[in-house]
């Protein structure tokens, strides 16, 4: 790069184009977050001995950040556009297809990002207490639904859910979901000191009727 003074310019250039075209807050916000980034992308452009490797990883990692700070799809597939912005005022520009290539490999960080946040929200559902059911003092219903096929994974939420459950000091859990989650949610309730059992007892006040017409 030329110099500090165009490097920024180029920066600012670059801000200014994603500010004016952010979406909500959080755009403007990832935007200011991820200036550092944003340097390395345009100093991997400008420099002629730069591999294009090393602007797709910048461009990935870039694209992780923006997601990760809860920026828009719409600025992450044209933030691209700021940068060729900030580089032909500095006299340089970069071929179609190298621009288009870091378009795609930033879009792939980011796109990553979401669905990893994604999977990681859905995890967190079934985490104690949340995907338990409190049915009297000594007993909890629990759903053994957690969605990774990954067999430590598995063990370990497991093992976090039959602990959760033992601090509350329940000593019966009845469990519903898929084999390979009630099979280790089993063995770590066992070994926590709960017992696991099929069904519950029918209680007398499970056989009123609660609801009546009105008369």
């Amino acid at each position: 790069m030329a110099g500090d003074d165009v490097s920024k310019s180029m920066l600012s250039t670059w801000h200014e184009h994603d500010v004016d075209r952010g979406l909500h807050a959080l755009d403007r916000d990832a935007v200011l977050a991820s200036e550092s980034l944003r340097a390395l992308v345009l100093e991997s452009f400008a420099r002629p001995e730069s591999k294009p490797r090393d602007l797709f990883n910048a461009c990935a990692r870039l694209g992780r950040l923006l997601a990760d700070a809860g920026a828009s799809p719409s600025l992450a597939v044209t933030t691209i556009d700021g940068a060729c912005a900030a580089l032909k005022e500095a006299g340089i520009t970069p071929s179609p297809a190298l621009v288009e290539s870091a378009r795609a490999s930033l879009c792939e960080g980011y796109f990553a990002g979401v669905v990893e946040a994604e999977r990681t929200s859905a995890r967190r559902a079934w985490e104690f207490p949340a995907c338990a059911v409190q049915v009297d003092e000594e007993t909890v219903a629990i759903a053994a639904g957690y969605p990774d096929a990954d067999h430590e994974a598995l063990t370990d939420w497991a093992d976090r859910v039959a602990l959760a459950a033992s601090k509350k000091r329940f000593k019966r859990a009845v469990l519903s979901g898929p084999e390979r989650g009630h099979t280790e949610l089993a063995r770590a309730l066992e070994i926590a000191g709960i017992e696991v059992v099929s069904s519950l007892e029918r209680r007398g006040w499970q056989r009123l009727a609660f609801w009546k017409p009105a008369r």
